[in-house]
């Protein structure tokens, strides 16, 4: 397990799937997905399968470290080796545990991951316009805006700009050796 200050982050296993269904299909989490569809079981099941055997992409359960109880997932998809990069992903907490902190300390123990262990030299990821505390967190923690996509993206009937951000290695070290990521 990757032990952060208020959460750990396990792999995801088989039995997790009814839980990841649950709150993937939940409406605050589905939102933020660039698709509105509902995941049946069914689904969710060959989605893992696929997931077991794609070595560009990790996902791991949030485990609040108090009580070890299971409060979302989180991810690491396009790995790239070679060119030392990856976006992380998917994110989704449990809506009953938003506020806490804790979805920020899981980006940390990522990140601590990423750099670390991983070797990674460049993470970066999208967020959409209206997920302002995202953007906020992924600023927190160091990142930097590198673009914007004007209205690539329905929500809800109406289009919103998909916000590109990065992180380079050299950047995550000098904000931790200051002692400023994720205060």
């Amino acid at each position: 397990m990757l032990i952060g200050d208020k959460v750990g982050l396990r792999p995801v296993e088989e039995e997790d799937l009814p839980l990841l269904a649950r709150w993937r299909n939940d409406p605050t989490n589905r939102i933020r997905f660039y698709t509105p569809l509902l995941i049946p079981a069914s689904g969710q099941k060959k989605w893992y399968e696929k997931l077991l055997s794609d070595p560009t992409r990790m996902l791991f359960m949030i485990i609040r470290l108090e009580d070890n109880a299971p409060i979302g997932i989180f991810g690491l998809m396009r790995i790239d080796y070679r060119n030392q990069n990856l976006e992380p992903g998917p994110f989704v907490l449990d809506p009953s545990q938003r506020g806490q902190r804790l979805a920020m300390d899981a980006l940390r123990t990522l990140l601590r991951y990423a750099f670390g262990e991983l070797n990674m030299r460049r993470v970066y990821g999208t967020v959409l316009d209206f997920n302002i505390s995202a953007v906020l967190g992924f600023e927190s923690v160091g990142f930097k805006r590198e673009g914007v996509a004007r209205k690539a993206v329905m929500v809800n009937g109406q289009f919103h700009d998909v916000i590109y951000m990065g992180l380079l290695r050299e950047e995550w070290s000098s904000l931790n050796q200051e002692g400023l990521a994720g205060e």
